[in-house]
């Protein structure tokens, strides 16, 4: 059973529903002129599904759902190689199998590029079953970060997936849209047709991110992907790929590098341009590993953004001990309405244990800079690091009323493949090799040394409730609004997370949260 959806019988549907009509290898004729290649989100529930972030966002109160980005890189890179490419979001374009299965029956792929995240693996290789029970010669790929460590397990579990992509996409992503032999394809791990696994080396990481194509757009519904206080379209702009620091638990520098490599000014904003005037796209998630590391290069990008006259409105992350108020006076100028805060904790300790390499007072100076800046703060947290306990978690809550950001969102770890969490995870006993928690962000993938999984989930619901339920912060929030639509869009997202957050859950035994919840009492 996984997120509620039980794979062996999803796998029973996808046999019956379509294996009565199965074609047999070949069976379908396939044009001769251009390769089809079919990237897909699969029909597994609504995550934001880039190798660094996995995030399911049920349950999220702070998280919008985003465009797949990575998809959409991959696809502008092979319809440069001459493909034709087809992109379909399916959980959000509110699709299903039937879907699916009708999508690779119209459009024939030589091709098909699946989108997976570590917790939802088991149910997004479906996807790979239904595609050659309908034509045996489609070319299965998975692409996501899981396989940078699990690349070989996971060929040998799941026979319908014909190869997955290890690291950067974009290159790789074209050569199998051009049908080179796979055994010339770096980063790509796959089988022979005896059965033997074969992993060829890997890819160097992309230096001159100016050279990648824009992302494929005109492949999506953009109006899918909008900002929750507005309701207007956002998209994703990727303005560097790497990160310095080793925060235990992340995945950016496994996947990137710790290198950051930033695109050119010109290059972001002859994007941001595209956006604009191709698409009608004003609202932009400069989405990066670390976007302030670089002062002047973020200073030279606002200053264009002001140059060009573009009237645009965009949020981003920072570390809490790499900003300034000069630098949040060039953000604010050049549209930044939102900063994203990786605060992590309010103890030093379990900051220090996560090697975040950042203090508690670095966090209050920062939201205090961005509060006075004008600019609107989103503070993440963590709980279920192995050394929590009441006592940490409790200090978590405490310093996150103290700083009163504008959002709050607490995730539970989740111990990623690749991660130095994991590793500590598998040495402590809270993890078994290969397993693969599927529970994640807002539910505990592992117990603590210290904390059950059933305590650690008893607090989240309760720690939410006393930040976003104090009279001052809803007041705050309210005033805030900048229009009638923005308030009503407080309200309604208000009303639903407090219905949210009043209702009774379940721990993962079974039993009720709030009876695990005294020691917050």
């Amino acid at each position: 059973m996984a997120n509620g959806i039980d794979c062996a019988a999803l796998r029973a549907w996808c046999h019956v529903s379509v294996g009565e009509h199965s074609l047999r290898a070949g069976d379908i004729t396939k044009a001769m002129s251009r390769r089809r290649v079919l990237f897909i989100v699969p029909p597994t529930g609504l995550y934001i599904r880039e190798d660094r972030c996995q995030t399911p966002i049920e349950e999220m109160k702070t998280i919008a759902l985003r465009p797949p980005i990575d998809l959409m890189y991959s696809a502008a890179a092979t319809e440069r190689a001459g493909c034709e490419c087809k992109l379909v979001d399916y959980p959000a374009e509110r699709k299903g199998w039937v879907d699916l299965e009708q999508d690779i029956r119209a459009f024939r792929p030589h091709v098909l590029m699946i989108s997976i995240t570590t917790p939802s693996l088991a149910k997004d290789v479906v996807a790979a079953e239904v595609a050659k029970r309908i034509d045996g010669s489609i070319l299965t790929v998975a692409k996501g970060a899981h396989f940078l460590v699990y690349d070989r397990e996971t060929l040998a579990q799941y026979p319908a997936v014909d190869c997955v992509i290890r690291g950067e996409y974009e290159l790789t992503a074209a050569e199998l849209g051009r049908g080179e032999p796979l055994e010339y394809i770096l980063g790509l791990t796959w089988r022979r047709q005896d059965g033997t696994i074969v992993q060829n080396p890997p890819r160097p990481l992309i230096d001159d991110l100016d050279s990648i194509p824009f992302p494929a757009r005109h492949l999506v519904r953009n109006e899918l992907y909008f900002r929750p206080d507005t309701m207007e379209p956002q998209t994703t702009i990727v303005t560097n790929r790497g990160c310095p620091h080793s925060c235990i638990y992340c995945l950016a520098p496994v996947v990137s590098g710790k290198k950051n490599r930033y695109r050119s000014v010109e290059n972001v904003v002859a994007e941001l341009v595209e956006c604009v005037e191709r698409f009608g796209i004003r609202n932009f998630l400069f989405r990066s590993d670390l976007f302030t590391q670089n002062k002047k290069w973020v200073i030279e990008l606002c200053q264009s953004i002001l140059d060009r006259g573009l009237k645009i409105e965009w949020a981003s992350n920072s570390r809490v001990d790499t900003i300034d108020a000069e630098l949040l006076g060039w953000m604010k100028r050049a549209g930044c309405w939102i900063i994203a805060y990786g605060v992590e904790s309010g103890n030093q300790e379990m900051l220090d244990r996560m090697k975040k390499r950042a203090t508690v007072e670095q966090a209050r100076q920062a939201i205090r800079l961005t509060r006075e800046a004008g600019i609107k703060s989103s503070v993440y947290f963590l709980m279920g690091l192995p050394w929590d306990t009441p006592e940490t978690l409790e200090d978590n809550v405490r310093f996150a009323r103290e700083l009163m950001p504008d959002f709050v969102e607490i995730f539970y770890t989740y111990p990623f493949p690749g991660t130095e969490l994991y590793r500590i995870a598998l040495e402590q006993g809270l993890l078994r090799e290969g397993e693969i928690p599927v529970e994640a962000y807002s539910r505990p993938a592992i117990a603590g040394l210290k904390m059950t999984r059933e305590e650690l989930a008893a607090w989240r619901k309760r720690a939410l409730r006393r930040i976003y339920l104090q009279p001052r912060y809803i007041w705050r929030t309210l005033s805030g609004a900048r229009s009638p639509k923005e308030f009503a869009n407080y309200v309604k997202y208000g009303f639903l997370a407090l219905r949210d957050l009043l209702r009774g859950d379940k721990a993962t035994d079974g039993t009720d949260v709030e009876l695990q919840a005294k020691a917050m009492d």
